[in-house]
């Protein structure tokens, strides 16, 4: 079976993995990631082994250069410079995230400029009504359905970053497609773009991959590993 592609900078909606294949059968092994506190803008706490973050009261912590200051985002501890790459991101019922990836050379002080142009890809959605992918011009998404689980599949050679709808397992509807031409370490990013603050604020997690959702992916090769940030 075969990755659905897509035109540059079109989104794709309303397509469907055929029903008698997995549509897990192209995908690589789901990635096992963490999220990276030395990244994290001081309003994010981080929980279940750094798997699951939510904006709270702001931390003192220090200016590191990796630390976003202005954004309220996160990155994984782990990048990719090459290979095939695919993960999950529960986004739940949050009326405002953005995933998707960042150059690791990308700054994290100051506003951040969400475009490819400068290094960073991403989807996202805005006021729980607006779904939109960050090219050049922006696009909107005409979703019809509320996606609580984004799959991301990142495959750096054939330059192409494709998002799904990933809350049936038997079923992946793609979302939208970039393509470029990557250079460099790319990080997984988490952007919860709004304070939704207090106990019952819903968190963005990074599940545990599972047999029972990824039958065949986790019975494939494992893509290499990637180097830790330093």
């Amino acid at each position: 079976m075969q990755v659905p592609s897509a035109q540059p900078g079109r989104p794709l909606v309303g397509e469907t993995c055929p029903p008698q294949e997995s549509p897990h059968a192209f995908l690589p092994a789901p990635e096992m990631l963490k999220l990276d506190p030395v990244t994290a803008h001081p309003l994010l706490e981080l929980f279940k082994g750094d798997t699951m973050v939510r904006c709270g009261l702001y931390q003192h912590r220090d200016s590191n250069p990796k630390r976003f200051d202005s954004s309220n985002c996160i990155l994984t501890c782990k990048g990719f410079s090459c290979g095939q790459h695919y993960w999950e991101v529960i986004v739940g019922t949050r009326n405002h995230w953005r995933v998707g990836i960042i150059k690791g050379t990308v700054s994290r002080k100051g506003k951040l400029s969400k475009s490819p142009e400068n290094g960073v890809w991403l989807i996202g959605l805005k006021e729980g009504k607006v779904y939109e992918a960050f090219s050049m011009p922006r696009v909107t998404l005409p979703l019809t359905t509320r996606p609580q689980r984004i799959g991301i599949y990142l495959h750096y050679e054939k330059g192409e970053l494709s998002f799904y709808n990933a809350d049936n397992p038997d079923e992946l509807s793609p979302i939208y497609t970039f393509q470029a031409e990557f250079q460099g370490q790319l990080y997984p990013i988490v952007d919860l773009c709004w304070p939704e603050r207090g106990p019952y604020s819903p968190p963005i997690i990074l599940p545990v991959p599972t047999v029972s959702r990824h039958p065949q992916a986790l019975n494939s090769h494992p893509a290499p590993e990637e180097p830790m940030k330093p």
